[in-house]
């Protein structure tokens, strides 16, 4: 079984305009480590904001499952939405459009009203949504 990580990394680096980044890989703990330059590699692009990248949203892809390319969901991922809350709800949208598991971090480092909306929506430490709530994210502009 192969899986991979789609993720979402922001950083608050007011200097820098790229403040949001997704990716994709099979080990995104490593591939944090390249984009805050505690490990070699990674892509230029967050380089310059390095040492403040943090996770805000990870689906994860498993390869046997799934008859749409991790490249093509990335894709449409990064082309669809710009900004942090843009992202985000894209990425909801995109998790439930190919049935892919949500990971995130219970704190988030961000402030935006989607991530306020779902600060209360945790459970056991797992994000608990009902389909009220997967209505709201998908239909409100946030």
């Amino acid at each position: 079984m192969t899986v991979l990580y789609l993720y979402l990394i922001c950083h608050d680096n007011p200097d820098i305009k790229t403040h949001t980044y997704i990716g994709c890989t099979e080990n995104f703990l490593k591939r944090l480590n390249q984009h805050n330059c505690l490990e070699s590699g990674g892509p230029r692009i967050t380089r310059r904001a390095a040492g403040s990248w943090n996770p805000v949203l990870i689906l994860q892809y498993d390869k046997e499952f799934h008859t749409t390319s991790s490249k093509n969901i990335k894709s449409e991922w990064k082309q669809s939405s710009r900004g942090l809350t843009s992202r985000i709800k894209r990425g909801f949208e995109m998790a439930k459009k190919y049935k892919l598991p949500i990971i995130m971090p219970k704190n988030q480092i961000a402030e935006t009203p989607l991530l306020r909306f779902l600060s209360d929506k945790w459970v056991d430490e797992k994000l608990a949504l009902t389909d009220a709530d997967w209505d709201y994210i998908l239909t409100s502009a946030f």
